[in-house]
Formats: structure tokens, C-alpha cells, sequence
């Protein structure tokens, strides 16, 4: 699409049949309008490669990659940003038992396009029924990423959120193979704090993104 950045949207899951539809009707319900959306099947045995190839047979923007063989956690995100399109500007990752709110890419978008130096986009979310991911002044849209990373480690909170609260520059992400750290199961925050060292961060004052609190998820573990 002419003239709007085109931002790859990817979602790594293994046996999310359960949610998984609600996820994938997030997406297809953006108000922005250039995305393409890649589901990273991890050798699930359930219905989720039914789920996903049933929409991907509806909407060409949709894309299924099934594993040949299982990944673990960390490993299988890698992947899913792999398949990030060489032509995307955006790369956003959502979980599978997540989702996100209409307007979550058109609004981070707007903000990085503003903002050429900002790296990582992020914004409000809801866990669960509490808003998250609070602590910066409504008026910090556009941060000095040290020093986000220095009211982190003083005590703000948490404002980088999950994968599914933040939006990174897909330059950023093709630059580092791997993108996580596969031996820390904290490898999302690992890779913001490293990122930021060079570039700076975006925050939307809106809830653009659900994250489902569930027994076993990587969020409540890594919690």
C-alpha cells in the first residue's frame, strides 16, 4: 500500500486452539490498513493449524508457518520474527491468548512515524482487569531510551510491557540474530534494555492490547 508503512504482524503458538481465533479477529480488526500477519505453528496437536489455515484460506494477507520440528519458547519467538516481510517498516508480535485493541497499530505508528528516533513503541495494556503498564507522565510520548532504562531500574514500573504491548522498528529486529536471548526467560525486557542503548522509546497513553491471565503461560511464569 503506497505510501503507508507496512507493519508485519507474527503470532508464535503451540496449542493455542483455544484462543486463537480471537486473536487472529484482533488483527483483522485494525483500523490500520497495511499489515501482514504470519502464524508461527509450533507441531500443535490441537486444533490450532485447522484454525489458522481456515483463516488463511479467507484473507491472503494471512500466512501460516508450520514447524517441522518443536521449538522451545524463546526460540520458537526467534523464528516467528524471522518471518517478519523483508518490506515492513513495523514488526509486532501478539500472543496467542492475547489480543489486540482497533486501534493499536495505527496509534503506535502514528507515534513512531513522529518520532523517527524511537526504536520501541509500547502502551497501556489490560491484564486480566487491571490496566498495566502505568507510570510514565502523560505528557513522555517520545523518551530518551537511557533514560527510560535508568526509571526502570530506579523503581518505575514496568512500562515495556509483553511482546504483545510493544511495537519495534523491523531494522531493529533484522539486525540481531537472534533477536532474544534464548537462555533468559526474561529475553523480552533483556532485548529493550539492549535496544535502547541506541535508540529511543514511544508510549501511547491508550489500552491497546489484552493479555490473558492464564496458569502455565509464559507471562505468569516469567511473573
Amino acid at each position: 500500500m503506497s505510501g503507508i508503512p507496512l507493519v508485519s504482524v507474527v503470532t508464535p503458538v503451540y496449542n493455542g486452539g483455544e484462543y486463537l481465533a480471537e486473536c487472529i479477529e484482533s488483527v483483522l480488526a485494525q483500523t490500520y490498513p497495511n499489515w501482514d500477519y504470519t502464524i508461527v505453528n509450533n507441531c500443535s496437536t490441537d486444533r490450532t493449524r485447522e484454525i489458522a489455515e481456515s483463516y488463511a484460506a479467507k484473507d491472503s494477507r494471512i500466512r501460516v508457518q508450520n514447524n517441522e520440528s518443536f521449538l522451545r519458547i524463546i526460540p520458537n519467538h526467534n523464528h516467528a520474527f524471522r518471518q517478519v516481510s523483508p518490506g515492513s517498516k513495523y514488526a509486532k508480535m501478539v500472543f496467542a491468548d492475547d489480543w489486540l485493541y482497533p486501534e493499536c497499530l495505527e496509534r503506535m505508528v502514528k507515534l513512531a512515524e513522529a518520532n523517527p528516533s524511537v526504536g520501541i513503541v509500547a502502551a497501556y495494556g489490560l491484564r486480566g482487569t487491571d490496566v498495566v503498564y502505568t507510570g510514565l507522565p502523560y505528557t513522555a510520548t517520545a523518551i530518551s531510551g537511557r533514560e527510560v532504562c535508568r526509571l526502570r531500574f530506579f523503581g518505575t514500573p514496568n512500562v515495556f510491557g509483553t511482546p504483545t504491548a510493544h511495537m519495534f522498528r523491523s531494522d531493529l529486529v533484522r539486525a540481531r540474530t537472534p533477536f532474544y536471548n534464548e537462555s533468559n526467560l526474561h529475553a523480552d525486557a533483556e532485548v529493550c534494555f539492549d535496544l535502547l542503548k541506541h535508540c529511543d522509546f514511544g508510549f501511547v497513553h491508550q489500552v491497546l492490547s489484552y493479555t490473558r491471565q492464564r496458569e502455565g503461560s509464559m507471562t505468569m511464569r516469567s511473573k
